[in-house]
């Protein structure tokens, strides 16, 4: 498994958990889904481990921006293991 903190693990099951719900959330989106766990979170610490896991090799998360719109966080299982 890769090394990450223990906030960004949870920062990374609420990616997961939104793909299992078919949704592509933004940072605000996670930050949510961090809230309503009992979670307390900045969206800006969001977007730091959010930044730090879609560049973490093995994490199956990548980001995507449309046009002007805020960044998408998807994760792909395909991805977990390149």
């Amino acid at each position: 498994m890769v090394q990450l903190s223990e906030r960004q693990q949870q920062v990374l099951q609420c990616v997961i958990d939104a793909k299992n719900e078919k949704k592509r959330p933004y940072t605000k989106g996670v930050v949510n889904r961090m809230l309503k766990k009992g979670h307390e979170i900045t969206e800006k610490q969001c977007a730091y481990d959010l930044g730090v896991i879609s560049n973490t090799k093995g994490t199956g998360v990548i980001s995507m921006r449309i046009g002007s719109n805020p960044k998408l966080w998807i994760y792909d299982e395909g991805c977990t293991n390149a």
